[in-house]
């Protein structure tokens, strides 16, 4: 499962004092939580590829262009578990996720059916959690006694945040003393201010956007539940594996960024939930960090089939079953621009000056700042140096994947629906 713009210190178990998520309290209780878990990038379409392919976003043809390329021959997760023999599904609730990005490869069914029209962008289509839910369950009572691998992704809390009002109303107010009043951008940033698209008339400040957010969570959460009863209930008995993660999270105020993603790789951005339950894990919590390029090797292994040699990320399951700790590595949140280079003690900040010079691979250009994280999305300078370590720079310096810009030039009414949904800015695209 995956939830889209899900930030990972917005849940209770994740230490968040204000909302309510029953469905994913239970699941956490049963499992394992990874307390860092780092997206692989800060938009939809190259984390999804990376969760995928188990690469990094300037390793598989995506690339950090979030609509503008598709994803080319790489075998999908999805493909290697029906080569395997299982019934595969996938139901996506965000218009960038639709098939023509190439992502529903491997899927015998690839459900992007989307019925709402966003209030704000009306080129913008998406789809509920009670919708998503109601298909996938219905997909699971047909699925007979054939294995399954399912993906569920839910839009659920995305914005604008437009929660049904009887949801809302379960999650308290809060008006923190000295908040800020915030105006509403022309554009689509939230440098500064609302994005155009996440406004909501007679709202203006940030705790009653993070009031609706909370509550477009618990709406998810509460379609969540229903999803994993009919799961475990197919072929009752049989080992059940379940794992929970979210494509990237969202600014609510760090470095004057209001409800947006996409912009930056710091851990309001990088930091999403990361779930693990299992037949023969223990319970848990692992601190070490850990990235969505290990999600295809450890449902892999812990379904028993081959973890392919080219693979990015770990697997997951011998550590845990073992009792062992996961290896020290660096792991890469990018957005093309920018990227930042994880690993146990912070984070290296890596931006570049313009699209030439990342897509160039010049580090040499680049702002280069090292921060340490002092808390679940909270992060300050660090004194130690900043030095990019050979192994960085290699995929830093890694060219391989089309150049967005280009790719996008080569298709300009693709061009101008990603800027009517906001996703490219009226210039410098």
């Amino acid at each position: 499962m995956v939830v889209d713009t899900l930030r990972a210190d917005y849940l209770p178990v994740y230490g968040s004092t204000w909302g309510r998520t029953p469905s994913l309290d239970r699941l956490a209780a049963d499992g394992v939580v990874f307390e860092r878990a780092v997206a692989a990038a800060a938009a939809t379409v190259p984390s999804h590829a990376s969760i995928f392919t188990s690469r990094f976003v300037r390793q598989h043809s995506i690339g950090s262009s979030n609509g503008g390329t598709k994803l080319g021959g790489e075998t999908t997760l999805a493909g290697r578990f029906r080569s395997a023999g299982y019934a595969t599904a996938g139901f996506v609730s965000n218009v960038m996720l639709s098939a023509s990005t190439g992502l529903g490869r491997g899927f015998d069914l690839y459900d992007d059916h989307l019925p709402k029209q966003e209030p704000n962008r009306p080129l913008f289509f998406e789809r509920e959690a009670r919708q998503t839910t109601q298909r996938a369950v219905r997909w699971l009572k047909r699925a007979g006694d054939q294995p399954v691998f399912l993906l569920v992704h839910y839009q659920n809390p995305h914005g604008p945040y437009t929660p049904p009002e009887h949801v809302l109303r379960a999650i308290a107010t809060r008006e923190p003393a000295g908040e800020p009043t915030l105006s509403v951008n022309e554009g689509q940033s939230g440098q500064g201010g609302i994005p155009a698209y996440q406004a909501i008339p007679g709202l203006n400040r940030p705790s009653q956007y993070e009031r609706r957010y909370q509550a477009e969570i618990l709406f998810m959460d509460r379609w969540l539940g229903p999803l994993l009863h009919e799961f475990d209930a197919h072929r009752e008995g049989a080992g059940h594996i379940v794992l929970f993660t979210a494509d990237h999270g969202e600014s609510f105020g760090e470095n004057d960024h209001w409800f947006e993603h996409g912009h930056a790789t710091t851990p309001d951005i990088a930091h999403v939930p990361f779930l693990l339950r299992a037949p023969g894990i223990a319970a848990g919590r692992v601190g070490t960090p850990v990235s969505h390029v290990d999600i295809l090797p450890t449902l892999l292994e812990l379904a028993g089939l081959p973890v392919p040699t080219d693979a990015r990320g770990i697997a997951l399951g011998p550590y845990l079953r073992e009792g062992r700790d996961l290896p020290s590595r660096e792991l890469y949140c990018d957005l093309g621009t920018e990227a930042a280079v994880y690993d146990e003690r912070g984070f290296t900040r890596v931006r570049f000056p313009s699209v030439e010079a990342a897509t160039g691979g010049d580090v040499r250009r680049a702002t280069v700042e090292r921060f340490r994280w002092t808390g679940d999305a909270t992060w300050l300078p660090s004194p130690e140096q900043p030095v990019l370590g050979g192994e960085a720079r290699s995929y830093l310096s890694d060219v391989k994947t089309p150049r967005p810009a280009t790719m996008l030039r080569k298709n300009p009414g693709r061009v101008e629906r990603l800027r009517a949904l906001g996703y490219l800015e009226p210039a410098g695209d």
